[in-house]
């Protein structure tokens, strides 16, 4: 819980507590339930004015109910329970009735308590680590249209193909419009999301007080005339703001990066005229995926040809001159990795590529592996063969494929790995973690992370190995390196 909900809790727990304890008193609590109501009442509102109102926090809400109706129980029954107190004390107690009661007040006291803490710690508004670069971080959105291509998922065939990116840079401190939001257009992409992770809109809502560390609309950092690039990209289903831990924390460090919104493969892209929702296909198989790789390989080295365009000597934008476009890499989750991947093959601009948990999709791996700089980061359950063979008959049942499907697809997987980690290749294995472990998702509930793999170690240790990795082969540090990262960090499955 935030810190106004934590003491509005906290507070509001000790005058419900208060007013049943005071109630068995002869002399009815109606000033301390009155006092108490206008107290958890002026707390409540102050709260949602200063951090905003949640429904997870309607329970400690109704706190503020519950004290003003003891208090008109108390003051419109004062009477009555006064003579009843005089008869009672003349006769006998009823104590039966009396320890009833108690245990009933006893029960409900425990399920407001459960369920007033539980819902906002259960989805909770949480915050990301501090970043641990040198620089502020400033973050700005554009969209982008190549006139060269015509968007296929659409019907209109003027339509041409358009993207959402989102830049995150070193900035200059104190410039700004403020904190930048976590996710734009939240409640859009969250009804994307529902096609992917079944999981209702509202039980997210949370997240629009979500505040990543970076500023909106800031000044580059003056600290260098240039900066080195890297594009990120996120996983089928994903959005461009999916690994927000990693991608301030890169930019913190020296980086500009640049992440894609691959419209209608992304859970949501929110255009200035339209939305492009998240188009679920029935694909399987590496020949399925072939034209959506290319599809999104294209979208990369499109990106890239618009920050040569816009870092030009012709350019007035707040890019102009400040990128160092020799020093550019890739990285991505998922479907993304893989794209990263084969950027490698598809564009010799980029000159490093990290695919975290991404099955190789595209063109397939040379014999020698890719020939540059690459880092393959695999959660431990994605590559488990005993955890492929427990989940292959519930996945032959909802797709219809068969085992020989299944069979020939992992057999591909695994020789496409092993020939990605020949020549300047790292593969780094995290223990207990699973395929979202990679990207800000487990940080939306305690209640999602799989046992034995804390999402903030993971993206600590995600961040250390990247830094590493990028800061080596794409900056050219010689000081950097990615076996001396690994040796210090814990859950790793050492190859």
């Amino acid at each position: 819980m935030r810190t106004l909900e934590t003491a509005l809790w906290i507070t509001n727990l000790a005058i419900v507590i208060g007013c049943v304890m005071l109630s068995r008193k002869r002399r009815r609590p109606v000033s301390f339930c009155t006092s108490a109501t206008a107290l958890t009442a002026a707390l409540s509102i102050a709260q949602i004015f200063a951090e905003g109102y949640r429904w997870q926090m309607l329970p400690v809400y109704a706190a503020s109910l519950a004290a003003g109706g003891m208090a008109l129980y108390h003051a419109g029954t004062s009477r009555k329970k006064a003579r009843k107190a005089a008869s009672d004390m003349s006769g006998n107690p009823r104590p039966r009735l009396r320890g009833f009661k108690r245990l009933m007040i006893a029960l409900v006291l425990c399920l407001y308590v459960i369920l007033s803490a539980a819902l906002p710690s259960l989805l909770p508004v949480f915050t990301f680590a501090e970043p641990q670069g040198p620089y502020k971080v400033g973050t700005t959105t554009m969209m982008l249209e190549d006139e060269r291509r015509e968007e296929a998922a659409t019907e209109d065939r003027t339509d041409r193909r358009r993207l959402m990116i989102q830049i995150w840079y070193p900035a200059e401190a104190g410039t700004g419009s403020g904190r930048a939001p976590y996710i734009e257009h939240l409640p859009t992409v969250l009804e994307g999301l529902r096609q992917s992770i079944s999981m209702p809109p509202f039980l997210l809502s949370q997240l629009k007080y979500v505040q990543p560390h970076a500023m909106q609309d800031a000044e580059i950092s003056r600290d260098q005339e240039r900066y080195p690039v890297l594009l990120f990209s996120h996983g089928l289903s994903g959005f461009r703001n999916q690994n927000t831990f990693q991608v301030t924390e890169l930019a913190s460090r020296g980086y500009i990066v640049v992440g894609i919104d691959h419209a209608y493969d992304a859970a949501a892209v929110v255009f200035p005229d339209r939305t492009a929702m998240l188009k679920l296909g029935n694909l399987s198989g590496f020949d399925a995926y072939e034209d959506k790789s290319r599809l999104w390989v294209e979208d990369a080295k499109f990106v890239l040809d618009e920050l040569e365009r816009m870092s030009g000597p012709a350019a007035s934008g707040f890019l102009s001159g400040r990128l160092d476009l020799g020093k550019i890499g890739m990285f991505g989750h998922s479907f993304g990795g893989a794209t990263a991947a084969q950027m490698l093959l598809a564009d010799s601009r980029v000159k490093a590529a990290l695919n975290m948990d991404g099955t190789l999709y595209g063109q397939p791996v040379p014999e020698d592996g890719f020939g540059k700089p690459y880092m393959q980061m695999n959660a431990e359950l994605s590559i488990d063969r005993a955890v492929f063979e427990q989940s292959l008959d519930r996945a032959m049942a909802s797709s219809g494929r068969s085992r020989e499907d299944y069979e020939q697809f992992w057999a591909e997987s695994v020789e496409r790995r092993s020939r990605a980690e020949s020549g300047e290749a790292h593969t780094i294995v995290f223990a207990h973690a699973n395929h979202m472990s990679f990207t800000d998702f487990y940080l939306f509930s305690p209640l999602l992370p799989p046992k034995g793999a804390e999402p903030r170690q993971m993206h600590s240790s995600i961040n250390a190995l990247s830094a590493a990795f990028f800061d080596h082969y794409v900056k050219g540090d010689p000081g950097a390196s990615v076996e001396k990262a690994a040796h210090s960090l814990p859950g790793l499955i050492q190859p």
